[in-house]
């Protein structure tokens, strides 16, 4: 069913059958119509107003129909055209067809059988399909990937303004000139060759390249067109940006686990040694000493915390490749039994399911739970519940400073905290592509959103 009203020109020099047409239309089928009784009279007409679609009769006085379809189409070369013929001859409906009609009926049938509702069914057919022509053609006209329509000899028969941006013209400069003539040579080759390959086995080609510093990733979808066969449309992508960025999370990736490895190698190693030569000492008797030694042994569970941190920052910063469907309610109720949560309390608001990485998104709970229980002197309940795109953690406690870099690394308001949790959190986010911030829940306690998730219902 086509969207948005119709407006249909009605042309026949018989101005009763005319008025009687677009009256039919009008009242009977929702397509708001006009009648006029000649062919200059349509014409006047279309340069006063706008249509979407032209029905007229075949044997008029002066300019007959195909005349004035050849005349509208010098100003407007798609304006879908309804003929009415009163002879089903195949010279008649040859001509027709040459000139570019829509389609076209026999007149007796809409007159004596009166078979308007045919001829509005057809009017609604050419224009939805020149509708959604129209909208293609905008698409393509405007997409930033260069696209073209070509032939099997690497002919452009068509192109828009991105690939011939990227070519240094306009595109209606390309128009009729081969890709050799117009790209680098060797690009063009490739080019000429897959699509070549997919006119011949009728699938799309795809082709992975460089040109001129830039990366592109180009299809050859196999088309067939009204007008010329053994075309493609050729689709082409630039990916530079693309290919830079996932270099440099590779990059970084390799970093954080050359990092990863000289905390859990030269500075565990040296940790485990300590820890285990204060296992072997004597408590002492003197107080003093005792103090001393406990201090000693509180630092050492203390850098043991941090290395545990900054280990699990270095992991959880890497990119998702392949997340999974993971339940909220199922997620942060085992993330619930990491954290010790003394007489907090934990309520799960939602059932539904996220695609992420099952074991960093347990960090992302763990840690605000942490945050949640550790920054309160009194009993809080923590909330989880859903967002239209993504989740929320929030508690009834005493809340956070709005301007406080709550995400920075070491930033802590607690005595015993490492300041790397909710760093963490922001680690785990970007590395899924999700958005992280804070803000006051309901009860004025913290409240941090989570967004950018898929959320799988």
């Amino acid at each position: 069913m086509v969207k948005g009203k119709i407006r249909a020109l009605v042309v026949d020099d018989s101005e009763f059958f005319a008025q009687m047409t677009a009256e039919t239309l009008t009242e009977e089928h929702d397509i708001d119509s006009v009648a006029v009784h000649s062919g200059q009279g349509a014409l006047d007409k279309l340069a006063e107003e706008d249509f979407d679609c032209v029905v007229s009769d075949y044997e008029m006085p002066e300019m007959n129909g195909l005349e004035l379809l050849r005349t509208i189409r010098e100003d407007d070369p798609t304006l879908p055209f309804i003929l009415l013929t009163g002879r089903g001859d195949e010279e008649t409906a040859s001509k027709a067809i040459a000139v570019g009609v829509a389609d076209y009926l026999l007149k007796l049938e809409v007159v004596e059988d009166k078979q308007y509702g045919r001829l509005a069914n057809r009017i609604q057919s050419v224009v939805e399909q020149d509708r959604t022509r129209k909208k293609f053609e905008s698409l393509v006209a405007n997409s930033p990937d260069g696209i073209a329509q070509v032939t099997d000899g690497g002919v452009l028969l068509s192109a828009n303004s991105a690939i011939a941006d990227r070519l240094g013209t306009e595109a209606a400069e390309l128009e009729g000139e081969r890709l050799t003539d117009v790209m680098d040579t060797e690009a063009a080759r490739r080019r000429v060759a897959a699509v070549r390959r997919a006119i011949d086995t009728g699938e799309a080609e795809v082709i992975e390249e460089a040109v001129d510093g830039r990366h592109y990733h180009t299809q050859c979808i196999p088309v067939e067109s009204h007008r010329q066969r053994n075309t493609v449309q050729l689709v082409s992508r630039d990916v530079t940006d693309q290919i830079q960025r996932q270099r440099e999370l590779e990059r970084q990736n390799e970093r954080l686990e050359q990092f990863a490895g000289v905390v859990s190698h030269d500075l565990r190693n040296p940790l485990n040694v300590a820890e285990s030569a204060i296992e072997l000492l004597e408590w002492p008797d003197d107080d003093e000493d005792a103090e001393l030694l406990s201090k000693v042994d509180r630092s050492l569970d203390r850098m043991g915390e941090i290395i545990e941190d900054v280990l699990k920052l270095a992991r959880d910063g890497q990119t998702v490749d392949d997340p999974e469907e993971v339940g909220l309610d199922a997620i942060a109720t085992e993330a619930w039994a990491w954290v010790e949560t003394d007489d907090a309390a934990l309520s799960v608001a939602t059932d539904a399911a996220i695609r992420a990485d099952p074991n960093r998104a347990q960090d992302v709970f763990a840690n605000l739970f942490r945050n949640a229980v550790e920054h309160n002197d009194e009993r809080v309940t923590v909330t989880v519940g859903r967002l239209a795109d993504g989740f929320y953690v929030a508690d009834d406690g005493s809340g956070i400073d709005e301007d406080a870099g709550v995400f920075q690394m070491g930033h802590s308001t607690s005595r015993d905290g490492t300041g790397i949790g909710l760093a963490i959190v922001m680690q785990v986010a970007q590395a899924h592509g999700w958005t992280v911030t804070h803000t006051e829940s309901e009860s004025g306690g913290a409240r941090f959103e989570i967004t950018g998730v898929e959320i799988l219902d």
